[in-house]
């Protein structure tokens, strides 16, 4: 068996339930990375297969469930990528946990009640009218800005530090944003967008966004700009096409400039520049 038709295992780890679909999608993107950069047209089977996976748990945890959007879940599930680069998920090894008032049994029972029964019809539902299908996940979802301030502790696990929400920024964004002097494209990634760079008039790196298209057409921007020692994080949508923003980059500014950005920590800064830098063709 090749490395391609291996069994691996997608978690999402404790997530926001309006944030599973997001989390699924990038996981996969994560794990696949090297298969997109062989191929690059593999990214649309990535984008196939995770959305195939998102309208099922979309049924088991709205549905089955009904989950609200700030509860906690986790999602564990084997799949493989076949011949011909077409990835199969090992539903039989789906396990979903839900944080919230629901008795195991209960999530259990939902769980197998759509893989035994359902899945077929639920499945060829998403493979008549993917759009159509896709659309219930999207009214479910949220950003990953919200989740972040929505974030629970579940009642089941061990009591933490109090989670602290992003503190809202003092200054205006266009401020934080008056010492960009340019923005320079580093590459593409396996999301078939692009990370650009923030600098400043000598050079030095200010900050780096990334811009990520949707399957609705429309583009993420996610940016950390490091201001005074302090860093932000600005987080919207815009209509504008990717190729577009790729071919001229100062109108990212514009586009960072319409939004209210949020302070976060160091850590948390650092952490989502190596996740961005990892996702680069």
């Amino acid at each position: 068996m090749s490395s391609s038709e291996e069994v691996r295992e997608l978690s999402t780890g404790l997530i926001i339930a309006g944030a599973y679909a997001d989390k699924v999608r990038r996981t996969l993107f994560a794990q696949l990375r090297d298969l997109v950069k062989q191929d690059k047209e593999f990214a649309k089977e990535v984008a196939r297969a995770s959305a195939e996976l998102n309208i099922v748990l979309y049924y088991i945890l709205v549905e089955e469930l009904r989950i609200e959007k700030g509860d906690v879940v986790r999602v564990r599930v084997n799949y493989r990528v076949e011949p011909g680069k077409r990835i199969t998920w090992l539903y039989n090894t789906l396990r979903v946990e839900a944080f919230k008032r629901v008795p195991d049994e209960n999530v259990e029972k939902a769980v197998n009640t759509i893989i035994s029964i359902r899945l077929e019809q639920i499945i060829e539902r998403f493979r008549a009218a993917p759009r159509e299908a896709e659309r219930a996940v999207r009214e479910f979802e949220i950003t990953e800005e919200e989740a972040e301030r929505r974030v629970e502790i579940p009642e089941t696990r061990q009591p933490q530090a109090p989670v602290t929400p992003p503190v809202a920024v003092p200054v205006s964004p266009a401020q934080l944003l008056s010492e960009v002097a340019s923005v320079d494209i580093i590459g593409e990634t396996v999301e078939r967008g692009f990370i650009a760079k923030l600098s400043k008039s000598d050079g030095s790196t200010l900050g780096i966004v990334s811009l990520t298209p949707t399957s609705e057409g429309d583009v993420v921007l996610d940016a950390i700009v490091v201001h005074a020692q302090r860093a932000f994080r600005y987080l919207t949508r815009t209509k504008k096409a990717v190729s577009a923003l790729y071919e001229e980059p100062r109108q990212v500014l514009e586009e960072l400039s319409k939004t209210t950005p949020v302070e976060i920590s160091a850590g948390d800064a650092q952490r989502l520049i190596e996740e961005k830098m990892r996702s680069l063709v």
